[in-house]
């Protein structure tokens, strides 16, 4: 049997991540993206103080974007037009001290409707989901900056971005060029990310790398939604389909078929599907679901920031490995210009193991029928032995013997 090595995701966990898009300070986007139809404009922060708490029962973790210009009414780090200053400053400091902790915060592009003049400061007379034929990388890199700045001037500490609808999806090179570029330079963050994608029928859906410097590891990665919104229709009072996602016996849905061909998991939904005009059904549908996720997944799955997950794509795809085998032993070196924590990979190998080093540090050896590893672990299995531990800049040394 040949040798060869594979990386795992960490701790054998399959990555799992929530995206929210369209928030903004206590107002609902659709009040004015859909102006043709009645809809609540103020959104409570009761409501999101309750949106936090789910956050932070079920430890979810993933991307919520908040719109920097809100439908071009006015840029969220000055007076909101139509937000009183106390509820403004009330959901800034909820989203920065009770969710960013655990969630991404990114721009979405700027205001979800209008585009916007950041020259002038004013709105354009064409949106932003059609502003193709009107930018270039250029003006995209100075936009993404503008925005990354006011949610950074209120301290949330943005990380990526999100396309409005499927905007400049014609112009995706220039567009994660653009994201790449802004984050490094507003944010000092050498890996980037954007949602711009939905894939609702792959068996398996991964994050894509977009562009990547080796040496560096620095580089942007598009993260994909691989389940839709099973709320949107609760803003017209009809029920939700989070059976669509995971039954109640977690037999069936997207999330199950996407956990049982050991793909990321993904799935997406919208601050307005959640508020559902004021009577909160789409989060209360939202707590079942993860309800679900919890007891039919359980510790086989690890929820991420896109952030995390980035990164952690990004380590994989630079870490350069050489394996030789003496009689007595295998010598693994890593080498790899970025970090990552609890890195995992799997040796195939006929040997016998009988322990692993890593750095002269033994890892704890765990049962044969292990599914997940803990940190500073290994574990062996007819064919192969799989490990588990950080994983430093530069060269690390693996001694399987």
């Amino acid at each position: 049997m040949s040798i060869t090595l594979r990386y795992e995701w960490q701790q054998r966990r399959l990555p799992i991540f929530l995206i929210v898009d369209d928030p903004a300070p206590c107002l609902n986007l659709a009040y004015y993206e859909q102006y043709f139809e009645k809809h609540v404009r103020d959104v409570p922060n009761s409501f999101t103080a309750a949106w936090a708490d789910v956050v932070q029962e079920f430890g979810v973790r993933g991307k919520f974007s908040v719109l920097p210009i809100p439908a071009a009414i006015g840029r969220i780090d000055r007076p909101l037009p139509d937000v009183a200053p106390h509820d403004q400053a009330e959901f800034l400091r909820i989203i920065r001290e009770r969710v960013s902790p655990q969630v991404d915060i990114c721009i979405e592009f700027l205001t979800h409707f209008l585009a916007w003049d950041i020259r002038r400061d004013r709105p354009l007379d064409y949106t932003e989901k059609t502003m193709s034929p009107f930018t270039n990388r250029d003006h995209l890199t100075e936009y993404f900056m503008y925005g990354l700045r006011i949610l950074d001037n209120v301290g949330l500490n943005p990380t990526g971005a999100t396309s409005p609808g499927a905007a400049c999806v014609e112009m995706e090179g220039a567009y994660q060029s653009a994201i790449r570029t802004a984050v490094k330079e507003v944010m000092g963050r050498p890996v980037a990310w954007y949602v711009l994608h939905v894939d609702t029928l792959s068996p398996r859906v991964l994050p894509r790398i977009m562009s990547l410097n080796r040496e560096t590891g620095a580089g942007c990665v598009t993260m994909v939604s691989a389940g839709d919104d099973a709320s949107w229709d609760t803003q017209f009072n009809m029920p939700s389909t989070i059976d669509s996602l995971i039954t109640a016996d977690g037999q069936a849905g997207r999330l199950v078929d996407l956990f049982q061909n050991e793909s990321v998991i993904s799935f997406h939904t919208h601050w307005q599907s959640l508020f559902s005009e004021g009577r909160a059904t789409g989060l209360n549908d939202l707590r079942v679901t993860l309800g679900r996720i919890r007891e039919h997944f359980g510790e086989r799955v690890k929820w991420m920031k896109c952030s995390e997950l980035a990164e952690v794509t990004v380590a994989q795809a630079v870490t350069h490995h050489v394996v030789v085998e003496s009689e007595t032993e295998i010598t693994i070196t890593l080498h790899s210009p970025i970090a990552c924590p609890d890195f995992t990979a799997t040796l195939h190998t006929d040997r016998m193991v009988q322990s692993v080093f890593i750095g002269g540090q033994r890892l704890k050896e765990l049962p044969p029928n292990t599914l997940v590893l803990e940190a500073y672990s290994w574990r062996s299995q007819r064919g192969s032995v799989t490990w588990c531990a950080d994983l430093p800049v530069g060269e690390s040394l693996v001694k399987v013997s």
